[in-house]
């Protein structure tokens, strides 16, 4: 490649270098010069002849030969958009989705009628479910753990790069380090993928972190440890929250009813699988 290229000529080789392993090139090329550049998508498309500076033609063939090696983009862009949040994701840390969003949406109405409550996020990862509580409910006292140092890491830049005060962020697997605290509402994406599935995305097999993917039990492990042991952490009435595969929905919510909760249900995504499941502790 050259050691200048013009705005236009690189959105060009990059769609011919992303063809085969994107679904919209022309976007992710585009994404790609906004992060090398620092401009908008408007400033690029307004100026095509502004040209890249050698520094940045070498910048920009690194990031398409590792887009092209499948790596997703959110790690090569070191960011993702979640809620409302921007968010720093590095390799080892789960990119958070828009299905976990729905998850975030069920706990809203909760929480409107009790805005300080105290929430434990399990298996936070970047902090995305932790740090958009924490947004729309400034008051509540949220604790967020992870088992990997990394995420804790990462989860804490995120909460002071949004400027987010209320969480606690600490190194637990799971209940092991949490002790003498009740929760109004716990809440985890935890890993629920079995090891078996022949369908998961190559792109998310081969570069994110397999302990948030996978589980024992076909997927169900940790899903039913997070069940079982929840009431003992939830308060009189307490709720827990938990996403899960699109076909684990009815075998997560008999297995909530078997552990003594009530007014169990679960929501659907835009393509209506059931992914969000929900249940009451008893009193």
């Amino acid at each position: 490649m050259a050691n200048e290229l013009s705005i236009q000529a690189a959105i060009a080789h990059g769609r011919e270098r992303l063809q085969h392993c994107a679904d919209n090139p022309h976007n992710e090329a585009l994404m790609l010069l906004q992060y090398i550049t620092g401009k908008s998508k408007t400033l690029l498309l307004a100026y095509p002849e502004d040209t890249l500076t050698s520094a940045q033609v070498t910048f920009y063939e690194q990031a398409l030969n590792r887009r092209d090696q499948g790596e997703p983009m959110a790690y090569i862009l070191a960011q993702r958009e979640f809620w409302t949040l921007d968010l720093k994701v590095i390799s080892g840390v789960l990119i958070p989705r828009p299905e976990t969003e729905l998850l975030v949406e069920a706990c809203l109405p909760i929480l409107a009628q009790q805005q300080q409550a105290k929430i434990l996020d399990l298996g936070t990862g970047s902090g995305c479910i932790a740090l958009a509580l924490a947004k729309e409910f400034p008051s509540a006292q949220i604790i967020a753990c992870d088992i990997s140092a990394t995420c804790i890491d990462v989860a804490q830049y995120n909460a002071q790069a949004n400027a987010i005060s209320n969480v606690h962020f600490m190194r637990s697997h799971w209940f092991s380090e949490i002790h003498g605290i009740q929760f109004d509402l716990i809440v985890s994406n935890p890993p629920y993928i079995d090891e078996d599935d022949v369908d998961i995305d190559p792109e998310v097999e081969r570069f994110e972190p397999d302990i948030a993917l996978f589980a024992d039990h076909r997927g169900y492990a940790d899903i039913f440890h997070i069940i079982e042991n929840s009431p003992s952490y939830l308060s009189a009435k307490g709720t827990l929250i938990v996403e899960h595969g699109w076909q684990q929905a009815e075998k997560i919510r008999q297995h909530m009813a078997d552990n003594g909760y009530t007014g169990i249900s679960s929501s659907c995504d835009l393509q209506l699988h059931e992914r969000i499941t929900q249940g009451q502790r008893t009193t």
